[in-house]
């Protein structure tokens, strides 16, 4: 993986938010119009509009990942 938590832009905290809310299940990498878009995947299989568009399917794993990694449970602050 290239990018790091750090170098998140804000469409992938938002999208991290929701997921981790369940609005959307999950991250997903589609092809549209010849790109590599990120999007969110609902509950029912269908996709939201495209958040961010790649020429390199790898970069555009690479955000899908660093999502993914965002929209992990975290430790509640009371286990500590």
């Amino acid at each position: 993986m290239l990018s790091t938590i750090s170098e998140t832009t804000m469409w992938q905290r938002h999208l991290a938010s929701v997921i981790r809310s369940g609005l959307i299940d999950r991250a997903a990498v589609v092809d549209f119009r010849g790109l590599h878009a990120v999007v969110g995947v609902y509950k029912d299989g269908s996709y939201s509009a495209p958040l961010a568009k790649y020429s390199e399917y790898r970069r555009a794993e690479d955000a899908m990942a660093v999502v993914q990694r965002l929209a992990e449970p975290t430790a509640l602050v009371e286990a500590n």
